[in-house]
C-alpha cells in the first residue's frame, strides 16, 4: 500500500510539472508573437530600420550610428529604457526602468530614482547583465538607437523582480552613445 501511495504522488508530481512546462512554453510563445507585432511596427514606417536575430533574441535598430560594431567582449556607453512585454506595443503600463531623464520626461515617467539617470557603461566580458540584452548588444555602434527584444527564456526566469512578472519577456530601447573593444 505504502509503495502505491509513493507511485501516485511520484506521478502526480509529474504531471504537475509538465503541466507547468507545458504552460511555461505556451507563455513563451505568445511572448514571441508579441516580438513578432513590435518589429513590425518598429519597422513599418521605418524603411532604414534593419532587423537582426540572434538565438532567440531579436534587434532592430531604427537609427544607424557609426563606426566599430562592439565586440562580444567590448565595452558600451548608452541610455536604456526596460519593458516587460504584455502585448503587441510597448507602452509606460509595462515601462519598468530607465536611465535616460530626457525619455523619462517625454513619457512622464517618475518612477526611476532621479540620481540613477545617466549614462551606463558596461564591459560585455565583465558585466553580470540579463542574457538576452548580453547577446543582443554585440555588433551596435556608437550612435545606434536600437531595440532588444526577447522571450522569458533569456530574461530573468522565475523571479519576480518589482512590478516585472516571473518569466516575463523583456524589451530594451537603447541610445547608444560609444563602443570599444
Amino acid at each position: 500500500m505504502r509503495r502505491l501511495s509513493v507511485l501516485l504522488t511520484l506521478a502526480a508530481s509529474l504531471l504537475i510539472v509538465s503541466c507547468d512546462k507545458k504552460r511555461l512554453e505556451s507563455s513563451y510563445d505568445t511572448q514571441e508573437k508579441y516580438i513578432e507585432g513590435i518589429v513590425s511596427s518598429l519597422t513599418k514606417n521605418n524603411p532604414d530600420a534593419t532587423v537582426e536575430s540572434n538565438d532567440g533574441i531579436v534587434r532592430v535598430t531604427v537609427t544607424r550610428g557609426e563606426g566599430a560594431p562592439l565586440g562580444e567582449n567590448g565595452a558600451v556607453a548608452f541610455y536604456y529604457a526596460g519593458y516587460y512585454l504584455s502585448g503587441n506595443s510597448l507602452s509606460t503600463s509595462s515601462l519598468f526602468v530607465t536611465n535616460y531623464e530626457t525619455f523619462a520626461n517625454s513619457v512622464r515617467w517618475s518612477v526611476t530614482d532621479s540620481t540613477s539617470f545617466g549614462i551606463m557603461t558596461l564591459r560585455l566580458d565583465e558585466s553580470d547583465i540579463v542574457e538576452g540584452l548580453k547577446k543582443g548588444l554585440p555588433g551596435v555602434k556608437g550612435g545606434d538607437e536600437c531595440y532588444i527584444l526577447f522571450n522569458g527564456r533569456h530574461g530573468f526566469g522565475k523571479k519576480k523582480i518589482a512590478n516585472i512578472p516571473s518569466n516575463a519577456g523583456l524589451a530594451w530601447h537603447l541610445w547608444v552613445k560609444s563602443v570599444s573593444d
